[in-house]
């Protein structure tokens, strides 16, 4: 289009009553008819440049941010802007049309105020739908209560709110509720309702899942019980509509009218069904993840009682000899890192098979078990390990222990089982249970073998056994 051309499209676009507003990019200029200049209160047409618009004040519909005039002709702006005017707020539906390379028009016109309904309820659905898509446990009230608030405000209601089934499904409760300004709030009274109690109310919402009542009064007899409750409430309209969680009932969002009847619309019907399917997938979705956190944290218990039978021996609840070879093979690799020492402890109680066979087996395990109860307690330190290495024999990792700390590790291991006191008339050592010990300290280093560690801690052990039993002994390197 030539610039004569624009020039006499111009002269008719200044008669209409439609608000036209004119860009060139070359020379940076605006141009507005009439209509507009009287719509952003400008004193000039032509060859404005942006600062003329420096009063005007722009605002997104769906975010309230604020838009600059060259933004408006840009082809990813909205449709639908907020002109801010003197304390008053008017929505306008713009069009943009490119009339040269150069020269780009836009058209804004004001919208109806059903049309401006319609947008403020989408904004505020908007803001519901981002708030609850994904929401955590810990700020689920917070965001319900905003929705309800939101669709009381949106529908002109007294009070809007949200009632659950609980775990039986006979009783309901009122979980979140909006009351406006000098309504009574029902929401603590309306725990744990029976649904006998409204028994009119459920047979329709379950039926159809919507409950719409425009004048109380009017309610047919079966509803007697609701009649008396909404009077109750002093509620004069309601209008209720179905939570549904795999196609069950699992609650409602209604509102209700005290000051004054409501003839529910089509619209709000459709509304309220948004409104209900967003609160309801938030609830799957809490619902979900909470599922999942308990199947999780079963999963973590399984895998740790499951760790728990894997590693500790079914007769002394002390480690076996498998969580034993890994722990070793670790503390090996650890010491070796940070250059520190490792101690292992063998001991074997001393004529076990005479006493088994003097006592009984019974008597044997519970011999077995006070033995390993009291090698595991003096394990204190995080990395020292006692277990039970096969038939009568235990073993005890004792990270970060020098040779001399193990010696007495030992000799106080002694010590201990002789307080125990268990008598054992056919041992040739004591008249009571002992402990034959071996032990070998070392300095662990990448190449040091678990077996290296073990045959040297069993050679001082069987040292023990040969030379009377009774005792502790080290294994040397010279040995």
């Amino acid at each position: 289009m030539s610039d004569d051309s624009i020039l006499k499209l111009w002269q008719v676009l200044n008669k209409l009553s439609l608000a036209i507003l004119l860009y060139d990019n070359k020379n940076n200029t605006y141009c507005v008819n009439t209509a507009a200049q009287i719509l952003f209160d400008l004193k000039h047409c032509d060859n404005l440049d942006s600062t003329a618009f420096n009063a005007v004040t722009l605002l997104s519909v769906h975010n309230n941010k604020h838009i600059a005039i060259e933004s408006l002709f840009d082809s990813k702006t909205s449709t639908n802007i907020q002109l801010k005017k003197q304390q008053q707020s008017i929505p306008l539906n713009i069009a943009l049309t490119q009339l040269s390379d150069s020269v780009s028009m836009l058209c804004l016109e004001p919208l109806k105020s059903d049309v401006i309904e319609l947008y403020n309820f989408d904004r505020v659905i908007s803001e519901i739908s981002t708030d609850l898509i994904d929401i955590q446990n810990d700020d689920i009230d917070l965001h319900i209560n905003f929705a309800l608030k939101a669709i009381g405000t949106a529908f002109a209601a007294d009070r809007s709110y949200l009632f659950e089934f609980n775990t039986d499904n006979e009783t309901i409760t009122n979980t979140h509720e909006w009351v406006n300004e000098g309504i009574e709030p029902f929401k603590q009274r309306l725990q744990n309702v029976p649904k006998t109690e409204l028994p009119y109310f459920f047979e329709v919402m379950n039926a159809t899942h919507l409950f719409q009542v425009n004048d109380v009064l009017k309610l047919p007899q079966a509803a007697n019980a609701e009649k008396v409750e909404f009077q109750i409430q002093k509620i004069q309209s309601v209008l209720c509509i179905g939570l549904l969680f795999d196609k069950e009932l699992i609650g409602f969002i209604g509102c209700d009218c005290v000051n004054f009847k409501r003839a529910w619309t089509h619209i709000d019907l459709i509304r309220i069904k948004l409104v209900g399917e967003i609160i309801a997938n938030a609830l799957k979705n809490i619902d979900y993840k909470k599922k999942l956190q308990l199947a999780q944290q079963q999963l973590i218990t399984a895998n740790q009682k499951l760790s728990l039978l894997v590693n500790t021996d079914g007769l002394t609840n002390i480690a076996n000899r498998r969580c034993f070879d890994e722990t070793l093979k670790s503390e090996i690799q650890r010491c070796a890192r940070n250059k520190h020492s490792l101690s292992l402890i063998m001991c074997d109680i001393d004529f076990f098979k005479r006493y088994n066979d003097n006592y009984g087996h019974q008597k044997g395990d519970d011999a077995l078990k006070q033995v390993a109860k009291t090698l595991n307690k003096l394990c204190r330190r995080e990395g020292d390990l006692a277990a039970r290495y096969g038939g009568e024999e235990f073993a005890i990792i004792l990270p970060s222990l020098n040779a001399a700390e193990c010696h007495q590790f030992a000799l106080l291991l002694q010590q201990k089982i002789a307080l125990l006191n268990i008598v054992h008339s056919d041992s040739s050592v004591a008249k009571t249970l002992t402990l034959s010990v071996g032990f070998y300290s070392t300095y662990p280093t990448k190449n040091t073998r678990p077996e290296t560690i073990i045959n040297n801690a069993d050679a001082a052990l069987y040292e023990a056994k040969e030379t009377g039993r009774n005792k502790t002994c080290q294994f040397f390197e010279s040995n």
